[in-house]
């Protein structure tokens, strides 16, 4: 059965021992974070800070900062993730109207709104200021007025304004535009703090149009309930923890940045929408969740994890249907460096594969194919693939500059990049020549039963 809500699924890692509560007062600047990244470095729990400085929301993090977690909020198999989570994504399941809900249970407008009053959390030490990292945000198209939901940061400006950071080819970043042609400011609708599948639909690489909410009620197997906004034309979960309501101010614009983000480097300062609080809703004793990135594995890394995984899959299977697996990297940022193994069937299919996703809308940056024998969840046998059935000056494949849809540190110009595959199979029909040397029976040795203990 899905979850209903965050604390739902707080409540299920709390039996799972997989969530830990801080008791002690702490402060929303770096420690909040600290204890997150501390947790995600190792592999750790989701995290409750009963008490924040300033505030008296408890906040959540650190909730996808472990693959075992976001199989359990997906409900899936984490050893088979990858299928089951492409069985369940193309499944629709509109969401369903009601009257009303706990995410209204306290309604502030007016001079009551005073985003001071939330823990907003100081994420890294070079941070412009304060971000809303764990929200998400739904907007309507102004085309067709269909719903889109994504996740962006949003820089605390004063008590009823932030940023939205909404990059240009991003869907929000056009719906933004899309109301400024004509002189309107957008409607957005940031949830804080909800069923913990919706932030993962949002996630998801389907084109503009599809509404996210119908996503995850496809994931979850369940209708989202919805109720309709108090100050907006927008309908948002009925049982998030808060909603933050407002519309962009049409033309006006915010420095943002600098900022800690994915690839573990700073963002620089870049001018971003204004977002005009109109009203703030929540419900009693409303919990706080934001989301980790940086130095990867964190949230962030997670939560793209899958989505990138799974359209990364589709390339490779429109060439290659003999394809085993697909893996992003975590130095990669489960985002930019891609591993496919595949059971070759022509001299020079890596290459179409390695040409095909350099060249697709995902952002990857480095490709390495290898055939079926490698285990490509294993950093060492892949590099051993490239040490054993690599030569440079034939295999290797350099792209010079490419539009490139991601953060790159390295990169001479805005969202450009060279690129680079590595064809590392071995040679058609003659892979028993590049065999693993193999001692029969290996895998049969019980070494355990004679270790002393």
């Amino acid at each position: 059965m899905p979850y209903n809500d965050l604390r739902e699924f707080l409540d299920y890692l709390d039996k799972k021992g997989d969530l830990i509560h801080i008791t002690d007062e702490v402060s929303a600047k770096y420690e909040v974070a600290a204890f997150v990244a501390k947790s995600a470095q190792r592999d750790g729990p989701a995290i409750i800070f009963d008490k924040v400085k300033g505030s008296n929301i408890p906040v959540v993090g650190n909730v996808y900062g472990s693959r075992r977690r976001v199989a359990a909020a997906l409900e899936i198999d984490e050893k088979d993730m990858l299928q089951q989570y492409m069985a369940k994504l193309n499944r629709y399941i509109e969401p369903q109207l009601l009257d009303n809900g706990p995410v209204q249970e306290i309604v502030l407008r007016g001079k009551d709104i005073n985003l001071y009053d939330l823990p907003i959390v100081t994420h890294f030490e070079k941070d412009a200021g304060p971000y809303i990292t764990g929200g998400t945000q739904i907007v309507k198209s102004m085309k067709n007025g269909k719903r889109n939901a994504s996740m962006h940061r949003m820089l605390l400006l004063d008590k009823n304004h932030l940023t939205v950071y909404a990059p240009k080819g991003r869907h929000l970043g056009q719906i933004v535009e899309q109301y400024e042609d004509f002189g309107k400011g957008a409607e957005i609708a940031t949830i804080i703090g909800c069923d913990p599948v919706i932030p993962l639909a949002s996630q998801t690489r389907k084109p503009l149009g599809f509404d996210e909410l119908a996503i995850a009620g496809g994931l979850r197997g369940e209708a989202v309930n919805l109720v309709k906004c108090v100050t907006l034309d927008m309908e948002v979960p009925a049982t998030a923890e808060i909603i933050i309501e407002g519309i962009t101010i049409p033309g006006k614009r915010a420095d943002d940045g600098p900022f800690g983000e994915y690839p573990g480097t700073y963002s620089s300062i870049r001018e971003a929408p204004v977002l005009e609080v109109t009203a703030i809703t929540m419900r009693r004793n409303p919990l706080f969740q934001i989301c980790m990135t940086g130095m990867p594995m964190t949230e962030n890394h997670w939560m793209m994890d899958l989505p990138a995984t799974a359209v990364t899959y589709e390339e490779v299977y429109k060439i290659s249907p003999d394809v085993k697996d697909v893996v992003l990297t975590a130095g990669g940022t489960s985002r930019h460096h891609a591993v496919v193994s595949i059971k070759k069937r022509h001299p020079y299919e890596a290459r179409n594969i390695i040409t095909a996703l350099l060249a697709a809308n995902i952002g990857i940056k480095y490709v390495v194919v290898v055939d079926h024998d490698i285990d490509i969840h294993n950093p060492l046998e892949v590099e051993w693939a490239i040490n054993t059935r690599v030569q440079a000056e034939k295999d290797v494949i350099i792209l010079p500059m490419m539009y490139s849809p991601t953060l790159d540190p390295s990169a001479p110009a805005n969202r450009s990049s060279s690129k680079m595959g590595i064809d590392a199979t071995a040679p058609l029909g003659e892979l028993d020549t590049f065999q693993k040397a193999y001692t029969p029976g290996t895998n049969e040795v019980n070494l355990e039963k004679y270790i002393k203990r």
